[in-house]
């Protein structure tokens, strides 16, 4: 009796985990301007369980029915950019990948993947894949496909429809001025300094790059090499087997972690002597020093002064440039709903379910 027992409870779990897996591909519409795209409870499931770990809530059926919603605008955008013929290629896709997570850690230049591996596992002991993984709920490769190519593809579609107009979208002179008096206290300079960086990558040689590293800092100090000749040297490092370069650094938190230290150890940093260099420092992959160059008091900008030390983009530049872009993008958000509004018809989408049938489909 015990053994029928058993047996029935696996046919029956058997039988629910099918009949799930089932209501899971079930499809919710099929999306038909250019080519046949079904979207499915799955799809629109894998969605939500990602927005709801970044919301860090349920979203309620309401909710799941607008990302859905999202999902066939999104499908029929890029239908209409394939027709145009607009495309990303892998390299594109993975820099604009790069792009956006340097831009979200706030790094002053687009980091490669390595380089972000090296970072997060200084800072966070773990691996950048575990790092987008946690944040995200999706690989790497997950996101690049599922997130920054649809992003990259319609986004360019829109711009190759709306160029004309595009261009001549600015921001005024009274815009810009405006918008520096709103957000003045935003625009500050933190106590900053400019520091030469030499890095000797250890690669599969530590021994052999600690000695390449003992061997510049001796011709530093001795003057057999200078700054400059370093610099013009670091901009090759397959030759000359090391890198260089001028690094500006505020005193805050996020130059602390892109630098790889605490912000205890920042602070010291901006209290060394200008033109004296650093002992030689280990980081996960290289060995490093550095020479201070100079420093720049804490400064409230005002809107003709430069951004930075020695660059030539003054904050009214600044300004311009983020209130066009402002323009642009709301002027293609526009462009993109009509586009939406002309192919979301009966003729290019057939929902299967609608209504009540659809959010009890969604209430998972």
């Amino acid at each position: 009796m015990k053994r029928l027992a058993i047996g029935t409870f696996v046919a029956l779990a058997g039988i629910f985990a099918a009949t799930a897996q089932a209501s899971l591909l079930q499809t919710l519409a099929v999306v038909k301007y250019t080519d046949t795209e079904a979207v499915t409870v799955k799809e629109v499931k894998d969605i939500v369980d990602t927005q709801e770990k970044e919301a860090k809530r349920k979203l309620t059926p309401q909710e799941r029915a607008d990302t859905y919603e999202t999902i066939i605008n999104q499908k029929l955008i890029l239908q209409a950019a394939k027709k145009a013929g607009i495309t990303a290629t892998s390299t594109e896709i993975d820099q604009a990948f790069l792009t956006n997570i340097s831009q979200q850690l706030n790094l002053n230049r687009v980091y490669s993947e390595k380089e972000l591996n090296d970072l997060v596992m200084s800072n966070q002991k773990k691996s950048f894949a575990e790092f987008v993984k946690e944040q995200t709920g999706m690989s790497i490769d997950e996101v690049k496909n599922q997130i920054i190519r649809p992003d990259l593809i319609w986004r360019r579609y829109l711009i190759s429809q709306n160029q004309q107009d595009l261009t001549s979208i600015a921001a005024t002179d009274k815009e810009i001025r405006d918008y520096y008096e709103l957000n003045k206290t935003q625009f500050i300079r933190p106590d900053s300094l400019k520091m030469f960086l030499v890095a000797v990558p250890k690669e599969n040689d530590p021994a052999g790059s600690r000695v390449k590293i003992e061997g510049l800092l001796k011709d530093f100090k001795n003057g057999k090499k200078s700054i400059d000749q370093m610099r013009r040297e670091g901009q090759d490092p397959k030759s000359s087997g090391y890198g260089a370069a001028d690094l500006f650094l505020m005193k805050v938190e996020q130059h602390a972690a892109q630098l790889g230290v605490s912000y205890e150890r920042l602070l010291s940093i901006f209290k060394e002597d200008l033109n004296k260099p650093s002992e030689i420092l280990e980081t996960g992959n290289a060995w490093e020093f550095y020479v201070l160059l100079d420093k720049y008091p804490f400064k409230a900008l005002e809107i003709s002064d430069v951004i930075r030390p020695e660059s030539t983009q003054t904050v009214y530049e600044t300004i311009r440039s983020l209130v066009t872009q402002s323009k642009q993008l709301q002027y293609l958000e526009q462009k993109r709903q009509e586009i939406i509004k002309s192919l979301n018809t009966p003729e290019y989408v057939t929902r299967k379910k609608t209504g009540d049938d659809l959010l009890k489909l969604l209430s998972w």
